[in-house]
Parts: structure tokens; C-alpha cells; sequence
């Protein structure tokens, strides 16, 4: 149950995130995604979208380096974007 919670949590932050862009990338890869998460990456993701709409949007078109920790998921989001 708790489970269901943080996705319905993390779908509607990645959805209305306050800037479009992210709304876009964070959304529908989140809203097509999240059944293939693992409890681990649930709870990575959340500390993801908790970072400022423009770090985020920076990392995943790649003007800036991505922390390490956010790697992989910002891997993930670019292939799914094709970017």
C-alpha cells in the first residue's frame, strides 16, 4: 500500500512540476515507466524530482554534468526522449 502512495506522489510531481519542459520530460517518461521500477529506484526518482526544475532540465539535455547518483536514471529518460 505505502507503495502505491509514492507512485501516485511521484506521478503528479512529475506531471506539474511548475515549468512545462520538465513537465514533459519528468511525465511521460514517469507515467510509461514506474511499473519497471524497483523500490530503490522509486525511492532514487523521488530525490531526483526533489532537485530544482533547471538542474533537472539542464542534466537531461546535457548542458551540464550529472551527478552521479542521477546517472543512470538521467540515462534512462534521455533514451526514452530519444535525446
Amino acid at each position: 500500500m505505502e507503495n502505491n502512495f509514492l507512485v501516485k506522489q511521484l506521478l503528479y510531481r512529475s506531471n506539474h512540476r511548475g515549468c512545462k519542459e520538465t513537465d514533459i520530460l519528468l511525465g511521460r517518461f514517469f507515467n510509461e515507466k514506474y511499473h519497471d521500477f524497483s523500490q530503490i529506484k522509486l525511492q532514487l526518482y523521488d530525490k531526483f524530482i526533489s532537485e530544482d526544475d533547471m538542474l533537472i532540465y539542464d542534466w537531461i539535455l546535457g548542458k551540464i554534468e550529472v551527478e552521479a547518483q542521477y546517472l543512470e536514471l538521467v540515462l534512462d529518460i534521455r533514451k526514452y526522449h530519444n535525446l
